[in-house]
C-alpha cells in the first residue's frame, strides 16, 4: 500500500509539474495523443552534422554540435547553429563563406550523420540517454532501456513484449521460408533440375501464399541464372577443347604428310646422287635436292614442337574443366551446408519466440487493462518544455525525455 501511494503521489507530481507549464505557455500542455510533426527538425547540442562543399574537399567536415549549441567548421569557426533547421544551417554557411570573401557562390550541403540521443526514466532496467533511430516509438524505447524495472514489476509487460513477438516470429518465419527454398534450389541444381517446388514444407497460415510464391519465384530466377551462367561456361570450356583437339589432329596429320615427303624426298637426294656421280645430272642438282630434304626435315622438327605443345594445352583444358565441374559441385555442397545451418538456427529461434508468446499470452491473460504502463514524454516544442501522454506507440523525437511510470497496485491485483 506504502508503494502505491508513492507512485500515486509520483504520479500526481508530475501531472501538476505539466500544469504549471502549461500557465506559462499555451503551447506546453498535457495532450491526450502525439503532438503533430513539427514543420522543420531544429538541430541542438548532440547532433552530428556532415557539412560538404562541391569541389573543396578540405572542407568536408563532420562535427557534433557541442554544449553551446556551437559548431566548428573550416574558415568560419564557431558557429551557433542550436534551434537552426538544415536549411537555415546551409544558408548561415554560405552567407558566411561569402562574407569572408572565402568561396564565391559556394555549393553548400548539410545533412544530419547522427541524431542526437533521448532519454528515458522511471521504472526501467536501464535509464538513462539512448541513441536516436528514426521510426522508434515508445515500446522500442522501453525494449532498449532493458525493458520494465524487474525488481519492482518481476516480468516483461507482456502488453509491449506480444507485439514485437508476433513480429518476430513472423519475420523469423519468413526467413525459415527463404532458407527452405534456398535449399531446394541447391538440391535442384546438385540434380541439375530446372525447377524446385516447396509443397513438402510446413508454412502456417498467417504467411501470405503471395509472399510464398513471391520468394520462390524470386530463387527460381536465381536458380535460372545459375544454370544459365554454367552452360555458359561450359561451352566456353568445351569449345576451347575442341578447337585444341582439332589442331591437334591437323598437326598429326601435317606430319604424317611430312613423313611421306621426307622419304620421297630422301630417296630422291639419293638417285639424284648416284646419276651425279654417273655424269647424267648436273652437281647443283644434287645441291637443291639435298637443300629440300633440309628443309623438310626443319619443317617437320618445327610441327613436332608444335604438336607437343598442343597435345599439352589439351591436357590442361581436359583438367581444367574437370576442376571446374569439381569446384561446382564443392561450391555447392558448401552453400547447402551453410544455408542446413543456417535453417536449424532460424528453426531454434522461432521455437524461442514460440515459448515466449506462449510465456507472455500466460502472463497477459492475467493482467488487467490498469497494468499499462503510464508514459509521460517531455519534449520541447516552440522552445517550452510540453508534457504529453504517450503510449506504447508514441513516436519519439531526439532529446526527448521519457518517463515510464508502473501501476504496480493494479498489476499485482490483476495478477493473483
Amino acid at each position: 500500500m506504502t508503494a502505491f501511494k508513492s507512485i500515486t503521489a509520483r504520479k500526481a507530481a508530475l501531472l501538476s509539474l505539466a500544469c504549471v507549464m502549461g500557465s506559462i505557455a499555451a503551447s506546453s500542455t498535457l495532450l491526450s495523443a502525439a503532438p503533430a510533426a513539427s514543420p522543420a527538425y531544429r538541430l541542438d547540442t548532440g547532433d552530428i552534422i556532415d557539412v560538404d562543399i562541391y569541389g573543396i574537399a578540405e572542407f568536408k567536415r563532420r562535427a557534433a554540435v557541442n554544449v553551446d549549441g556551437d559548431l566548428a567548421l573550416p574558415f568560419i569557426g564557431a558557429l551557433h547553429v542550436s534551434g537552426l533547421s538544415l536549411a537555415e544551417l546551409r544558408q548561415s554557411i554560405v552567407t558566411n563563406l561569402m562574407q569572408l570573401q572565402v568561396i564565391q557562390n559556394p555549393q553548400v550541403t548539410v545533412e544530419i550523420a547522427e541524431h542526437r540521443p533521448f532519454y528515458i526514466s522511471g521504472d526501467v532496467s536501464r535509464p538513462g540517454a539512448i541513441p536516436y533511430r528514426k521510426g522508434l516509438a515508445v515500446r522500442h524505447a522501453i525494449a532498449l532501456a532493458g525493458g520494465f524495472d524487474v525488481v519492482h514489476f518481476r516480468t516483461d509487460n507482456p502488453l509491449m513484449v506480444t507485439p514485437e513477438l508476433r513480429a518476430r516470429q513472423q519475420s523469423q518465419w519468413l526467413d525459415l521460408v527463404k532458407n527452405e527454398a534456398r535449399a531446394a534450389s541447391i538440391e535442384a541444381e546438385l540434380a541439375d533440375r530446372t525447377s524446385f517446388d516447396l509443397s513438402a514444407a510446413v508454412i502456417p497460415p498467417f504467411v501470405a501464399p503471395a509472399v510464398v510464391a513471391e520468394i520462390v519465384q524470386a530463387e527460381q530466377r536465381a536458380l535460372k541464372a545459375r544454370q544459365q551462367e554454367w552452360t555458359m561456361r561450359v561451352s566456353f570450356q568445351q569449345d576451347r577443347i575442341s578447337q585444341i583437339k582439332s589442331n591437334v589432329a591437323d598437326l598429326l596429320l601435317g606430319l604424317q604428310q611430312q613423313s611421306e615427303a621426307l622419304t620421297y624426298q630422301a630417296t630422291a637426294v639419293e638417285r639424284v646422287a648416284d646419276n651425279v656421280a654417273r655424269g647424267i645430272t648436273p652437281v647443283n642438282r644434287g645441291a637443291e635436292e639435298r637443300r629440300g630434304l633440309a628443309q623438310i626435315k626443319s619443317q617437320e622438327i618445327e610441327n613436332r614442337s608444335k604438336l607437343s605443345q598442343a597435345q599439352a594445352e589439351f591436357a590442361t583444358a581436359e583438367r581444367d574443366f574437370d576442376r571446374m565441374k569439381g569446384e561446382r559441385i564443392s561450391d555447392l555442397n558448401h552453400a547447402y551446408e551453410e544455408v542446413t545451418i543456417t535453417r536449424e538456427k532460424v528453426r531454434l529461434e522461432l521455437k524461442a519466440t514460440q515459448e515466449k508468446l506462449l510465456y507472455a499470452g500466460a502472463v497477459k491473460s492475467q493482467m488487467g487493462r490498469n497494468a499499462a504502463p503510464d508514459i509521460l514524454i517531455y519534449r520541447m516544442v516552440d522552445g517550452v518544455t510540453a508534457a504529453i501522454a504517450g503510449g506504447p506507440d508514441s513516436e519519439i523525437q531526439p532529446g526527448d525525455l521519457l518517463d515510464v511510470m508502473i501501476n504496480h497496485q493494479a498489476a499485482s491485483e490483476n495478477t493473483q
